[in-house]
């Protein structure tokens, strides 16, 4: 097969940084790299690079395979540890490198119940995969973010996307119970309501269930149709809207009782949720 372009190589490709942000073994980095070779090189982290720009003539490389293609955003590489690989881009290309430490993937493994408490993940090039994308243009998202996210937030991303790249990624794949039961996830509703104002951890409410991290992560979602933090968030929103149509408290209190860090981010999340503000929800009492 022929390809009707030429790469245009340059003596030193460029990589600019144009934002990063840490959450314990997950690592996210938003790129622009120049037109030319880059060497990957060997890194101890796990790597999904997940191309943001194009489409763009790309030529790629891991562990011995090699692919040419057209590029196309939502598109991504898997780099697993220790394993070298590089691209060669016929243009300037934009991407978000995501790296997730050892520790992190064999533990969710462990937590998950593969075999023998290890999993592997394959190379992959120019994979696509609707979660993954999903959960890596929420960590997109928080990267543009004045702030770093919530801890419930950021470690729900983090294992989430474990999950996914050992269940749908990994070189022995393996099945895993399908829903909470009804006392777990009963335990949990109630726990939650009942701790609607902290600052609530996915160990905690792993423990309340009995499950590990990743189990309640991937299990919650199967029950409930959402994340573990979305239904916090939204039962966060429907209190506060009943204390505010209470006309007992101000908005301020009323977020610091709901455990919003601010009485903008409650407002934030109340607008997007229900489509008023708390103020608009005042003036109707």
């Amino acid at each position: 097969m022929t390809y009707p372009f030429r790469f245009t190589h340059i003596d030193q490709p460029q990589v600019e940084l144009r934002a990063f942000r840490q959450w314990g073994g997950l690592t996210v980095r938003a790129l622009r790299a120049s037109a030319g070779k880059h060497d990957g090189g060997f890194i101890a982290d796990h790597r999904l690079v997940f191309y943001t720009s194009g489409p763009v003539q790309t030529e790629c490389g891991c562990d011995g395979a090699v692919q040419r293609r057209l590029q196309a955003p939502g598109d991504f590489d898997i780099v697993p540890a220790n394993v070298a690989g590089f691209w060669e881009d016929a243009e300037p290309t934009e991407m978000l490198s995501v790296r997730m430490s050892q520790d992190l993937l064999h533990d969710t493994a462990e937590a998950l119940g593969a075999p023998g408490g290890q999993a592997r993940i394959s190379p992959r090039l120019s994979a696509r995969d609707p979660l993954i994308e999903h959960v890596v243009r929420a960590l997109a998202a928080e990267l543009a973010a004045p702030s770093p996210a919530a801890r419930l937030y950021a470690d729900g991303l983090a294992v989430a996307l474990a999950s996914r790249l050992l269940q749908g990624f990994a070189t022995t794949p393996w099945r895993l119970a399908q829903t909470l039961s009804k006392p777990q996830l009963r335990r949990i509703v109630d726990y939650v309501e009942a701790n609607l104002d902290a600052e609530l951890t996915l160990p905690e409410l792993a423990a309340v269930a009995g499950v590990s991290v990743p189990h309640l992560t991937t299990l919650f979602r199967r029950t409930m149709g959402r994340s573990v933090h979305r239904y916090v968030v939204e039962r966060r929103v429907q209190r506060a809207r009943a204390l505010l149509l209470a006309g007992e408290r101000s908005i301020a209190r009323v977020a610091y009782e709901t455990g919003f860090a601010h009485q903008s981010h409650l407002a934030r999340w109340m607008r997007r949720l229900l489509g008023v503000t708390p103020a608009e929800v005042l003036r109707a009492v």
